[in-house]
């Protein structure tokens, strides 16, 4: 019978290949693993631990879990509210996840997770690819929605893959290098075709986070030859999706130049601030609980209505804190800026660690990626964010907890 570590290895290489081939597929096997690891835990088949670490990241999300329950309370009337309770039950799943993932070995868990990634940014690129074939005469105005019929989390998808398969890149020997390589464009290439404005600074800000991260990175692509195929597959990536990257550029300074910053129902800037602004009123009606979701919708249109003549109202307020104020005020708000706090706070614990250096770039690299959403759009709330956050952090976590400082940590606890 295959043991754990076989079993994980192939299901961690089928799950980060569905996810840029299958959309909701992962979310489905995701939730599948949390169940089956949970199962393990309750049989007594899986060891808890006492890592300070692994425990703060767990109640950071019993913690965004328990705010959802809060809603419900303070809003008992709202049904809409009630989905709260099923929607964030992944973010218990950090802690049985870990267990389980944590039974891998850091080498085999790396490979896999790179393996899988590399077949998944393989899939992304696919999708754009044939979207931009169906749609020849959409050029223009194109966006890629992949997978999951929507560019943001197929634009998330996208970024976290090339996360993944940029840090493979520099890890990987001289022969798998240039797949790598190759699987990072297609990654790129899939982000760009998104027309996801809010991420596209993740094609910036995860290779810098790389580079100053882990030192090992700025001196192989200090090679001449590394910094030649480096801007050789910039220049090709950006030449590539130009086409749409520049439309989608262009269009945003088109509507700075309309209206500026200020709000109003005619383009998605204005609409955003007016957005921001509605969720700041909100906030001073119900600073410490929210409105709850239909409260919220309802407050949304009303002061969009009375700020620019004409109702604005979406799922979301297309900013992470600016949603979770309007929906659970103080309390939500706190929950969700620690579900990215926590994370990142064992980051810099264990930053002159360099046998953590992988482990702290792949964490940053999530939390710059629905940092990134969370500033114009929708953090999480949708199942793909929700489950791949929650599944990435525990492989993360995973990584840094076989580290030499986290285990020396724990063994002083």
């Amino acid at each position: 019978m295959p043991s754990n570590s076989t079993l994980n290895r192939y299901y961690m290489i089928v799950m980060y290949a569905a996810l840029g081939m299958g959309g909701s597929v992962f979310s489905i096997m995701a939730v599948g693993a949390a169940v089956f690891s949970a199962a393990k835990i309750f049989l007594g088949r899986l060891t808890m631990t006492r890592q300070p670490m692994i425990l703060s990241v767990a109640v950071a999300g019993l913690a965004y879990f328990g705010s959802g329950l809060l809603i419900i309370a303070a809003n008992p009337a709202d049904a809409a509210n009630y989905t709260l309770a099923v929607e964030r039950l992944i973010f218990l799943g950090f802690l049985p996840l870990y267990l389980q993932i944590s039974l891998m070995d850091r080498e085999s868990l790396r490979d896999s997770l790179e393996i899988g990634a590399a077949l998944g940014a393989a899939g992304v690129a696919t999708w754009a690819m044939v979207e931009w074939a169906v749609y020849p005469l959409e050029t223009i105005s194109f966006r890629a929605h992949g997978a999951p019929g929507n560019p943001g989390p197929y634009a998330t998808t996208a970024a976290v893959l090339f996360a993944c398969c940029l840090l493979a890149s520099f890890r990987a020997g001289r022969t798998r290098r240039p797949l790598f390589v190759a699987a990072s464009l297609c990654a790129a290439f899939g982000l760009i075709m998104s027309g996801m404005r809010t991420v596209y600074p993740a094609l910036i800000v995860l290779p810098v986070l790389l580079f100053i991260t882990w030192p090992e990175a700025r001196q192989r692509l200090a090679k001449r030859g590394a910094m030649w195929a480096f801007a050789a597959s910039a220049v090709l990536l950006v030449s590539v999706g130009s086409v749409v990257l520049m439309s989608r550029l262009g269009h945003l300074l088109t509507m700075a130049n309309f209206s500026g910053f200020s709000p109003t129902a005619a383009n998605s800037i204005g609409e955003r601030i007016a957005l921001w602004h509605c969720a700041g009123q909100a906030l001073m009606e119900a600073p410490l609980l929210g409105l709850g979701r239909s409260g919220a919708y309802q407050y949304m249109g009303e002061c969009t209505n009375a700020l620019v003549g004409q109702p604005i109202v979406y799922s979301h307020f297309h900013n992470a804190i600016a949603t979770a104020a309007a929906f659970g005020g103080l309390v939500e708000i706190s929950a969700t800026v620690a579900l990215l706090l926590v994370p990142f706070y064992w980051c810099w614990r264990y930053w002159r660690d360099s046998d953590a250096r992988y482990a702290i770039v792949l964490i940053l690299s999530v939390l710059a990626i629905y940092g990134l959403n969370g500033l114009a759009n929708l953090m999480l709330g949708h199942d793909i964010h929700d489950m791949l956050f929650v599944h990435l952090i525990a492989v993360a976590c995973a990584l840094l907890a076989g580290s030499r400082a986290e285990t020396s940590a724990s063994g002083h606890s």
